[in-house]
């Protein structure tokens, strides 16, 4: 029963990876605007980085 499972689970990743796609990991920097006399900042003001494979899917899935 376990070589089934991790049959189904290795599966089930590579479909995913196959929709989603790879892509080119990057790890662009997140950018913040925290101002010089604090130690926190707003989540409001945090801007996520995200990945850039999805991003081009969503891009292209709205423009279809």
């Amino acid at each position: 029963e376990a070589d089934r499972d991790a049959n189904a689970s290795w599966n089930i990743l590579s479909r995913g990876l196959e929709q989603v796609g790879m892509g080119c990991p990057e790890s662009p920097p997140v950018e913040t605007a925290l101002p010089t006399d604090t130690d926190s900042v707003s989540a409001k003001r945090v801007m996520e980085a995200g990945s850039p494979t999805l991003k081009e899917r969503t891009a292209s899935a709205v423009s279809e």
